[in-house]
This record gives structure tokens, C-alpha cells and sequence, in this order.
């Protein structure tokens, strides 16, 4: 039997609605505490259809979080300025209450036995070896896991944690500070 053409649009827009939700919840509470139960409720579907369209929450976890985490998008404008651009970009973000938080999302579901290990290797292979490819010079790994190291541990300070000393409203110290050390990682200065 073949679909007609609405459909194939209900199932398009309800495979949407799941991994909208999924990143909601996955955000909200981590991996291991979001059920495909709490998943299916939310968008208002029986939980077979989660599986029918994932196979299994592991597999919805990669679609939904782990092919979501990028950092080309930030590599774009080329590494003379990086520093202060990538201080200002994070310390002046605010993520819509519907959108994948991907510091979140790390920080709650890492420990997990499950897909811990699924994290780390795209931190790995989305973060910092796509930092290290943008950089040039010696020990472009260590640098890159330094530069990423700098930006996630300052997200979490500043949104997870909410440290008023890293609110917007300093911005102007925060992106001279902060840039400096993520340039001085580009730049390969140091000893």
C-alpha cells in the first residue's frame, strides 16, 4: 500500500515532533532519566510509534543530540579574531526554551553508561578534531581540546551555573579575558 501524499507529511511532521521532544527532554533531563514514555507524552503518540520511527531511544539519542553537535558554523569567519568572536558569541548566548542545548545535554547525560561513551567520542570527532583541522602549528589537538575545554567550562559557569560575574552586561571584560586566552590557543603562543 502506498502512501498518499498527506501521509507521508503526518509522518514527516510527526518524526519532527519526536525529536523536537526528544531534545526538550534530553536537555531537560539527560539521558538516562528521559523515558521514550516521557517522550511519546509529549508529543501525544503511543510509544511504539518512537520505536517504528528510531528503533530504539539510544538511536533516537544520536539523531536528536549527537548529530546536532557542530562547531563549523564558528570556524567560518577564519582564526584572526576568533578569540574575542567566540567570547562574545558565548557569553552573550541565550538558547530559546525549544532549543537543543547541547552544554546541557552534556553535562546530564555524559555518566550515563549508555551513550557516555557516544559523547565523549563527538566531542571527540565534532568539536575538537574539527578545531584542530581549522588550526595550524604544533599540538593542534591539545589546542583544540583546550579551546573546547575554555568554551564548554565557561557555558556551564555562565548559564548552567549562573554566575552573575559572566552575565551579557559584562561582556566587554569577559570577550577582552576570555578572548585572549582562546586566541592565544589559535595563535599557538605560549611555552
Amino acid at each position: 500500500m502506498t502512501q498518499t501524499p498527506s501521509r507521508k507529511r503526518e509522518a514527516a511532521s510527526t518524526r519532527e515532533d519526536i525529536l523536537a521532544a526528544a531534545r526538550r527532554l534530553f536537555t531537560e533531563k539527560g539521558f538516562d532519566a528521559t523515558g521514550v514514555r516521557d517522550i511519546a507524552g509529549e508529543v501525544g503518540i503511543n510509544v511504539a510509534l518512537v520505536n517504528r520511527y528510531f528503533g530504539s531511544k539510544e538511536a533516537l539519542f544520536e539523531e536528536a543530540v549527537i548529530e546536532q553537535v557542530t562547531v563549523t558554523h564558528l570556524l567560518d569567519e577564519g582564526r584572526d579574531g576568533f578569540g574575542e568572536r567566540m567570547a562574545r558569541y558565548m557569553g552573550t548566548k541565550d538558547l530559546a526554551p525549544d532549543t537543543l542545548d547541547q552544554t546541557l545535554v552534556f553535562v546530564r547525560s555524559i555518566a550515563s553508561p549508555t551513550v557516555g561513551s557516544h559523547l565523549k567520542q563527538a566531542l571527540e570527532d565534532r568539536v575538537v578534531t574539527p578545531i584542530a583541522d581549522w588550526l595550524e602549528g604544533e599540538n593542534r589537538q591539545q589546542r583544540a581540546a583546550l579551546i573546547a575545554s575554555e568554551i564548554i567550562g565557561f557555558d556551564m559557569l555562565r548559564r548552567v551555573a549562573g554566575l552573575s560575574s559572566l552575565d551579557p552586561e559584562h561582556i566587554d571584560i569577559v570577550a577582552s579575558r576570555l578572548g585572549s586566552t582562546l586566541q592565544a590557543y589559535v595563535d599557538d603562543i605560549g611555552p
